[in-house]
């Protein structure tokens, strides 16, 4: 009788994840708000803060079901920056100017449960790793490219010396965290549902650990722990 019952268990679990996988495609936007010292009070004049490049990023991500009331997926929040002809004051006094492109990107790899409350309304909880990544760029004239960075770098404490640089160069600093999150979901149809979720983001920053071009240089301080975070979804079945 136990082995029949041990049958009827493992027969009911492989048929589960066999029959329930779902696979759904998300889009939306989160809604955070980080404290970007290393911009804000710096001496360069880097883009003025605002809405959209500091509280708002674009959301997109995949999902799969792997059980009833299980899904494991992956999902990226980006926030986005840009200023053309950011002035800076080179070695010798002159001063010169590049166009300045910043990102920070938040790598998801979550794992959520699920339950639905009524047959249109589902409750879910999510855990996940991050992997955080943040680069930075400067578009340069070639003759100023090495002293314009190294200005750029050395506002940010330091003193670093670049060596030689390429022809385009990116820095780039790479951090890891996790978050949890609750959320509530709307179904529209079988196939269309709209998602809401608020929760928590913490990330091990440090930013003594950019790179340029191999080197290890200081970089923008940026407090991105205990960080609220709120998201709008919407959500595409693809089977």
């Amino acid at each position: 009788m136990k082995s029949q019952i041990h049958v009827f268990l493992i027969f009911f679990l492989v048929s589960g994840v066999t029959a329930q996988p779902k696979l759904s495609l998300e889009l939306g936007l989160g809604f955070y708000q980080p404290t970007l010292t290393g911009f804000d009070e710096n001496d360069i004049t880097f883009p003025k803060k605002s809405f959209t490049n500091r509280n708002l990023m674009v959301n997109y991500g995949i999902y799969y079901e792997f059980f009833n009331n299980a899904r494991i997926g992956y999902n990226t929040f980006l926030s986005y920056d840009a200023k053309n002809n950011l002035t800076l004051q080179l070695n010798d006094n002159t001063e010169n100017s590049a166009n300045f492109r910043r990102t920070i990107r938040y790598r998801f790899f979550p794992i959520e449960t699920f339950f639905r409350w009524k047959p249109r309304v589902e409750l879910n909880f999510t855990l996940s790793p991050i992997w955080g990544n943040s680069q930075i760029s400067l578009e340069t004239q070639s003759d100023d490219q090495l002293e314009f960075w190294e200005s750029f770098v050395n506002s940010f404490g330091g003193g670093s010396s670049l060596g030689t640089l390429k022809g385009t160069e990116t820095m780039a600093n790479n951090w890891f965290g996790y978050s949890s999150v609750l959320g509530i979901r709307y179904y529209i149809s079988s196939r269309i549902a709209i998602d809401l979720k608020s929760g928590f983001m913490n990330h091990y920053y440090d930013e003594k650990k950019w790179k340029i071009n191999g080197r290890r240089v200081n970089g923008p301080k940026m407090k991105i722990t205990d960080l609220p975070i709120f998201s709008f979804k919407l959500i595409y079945a693809v089977r």
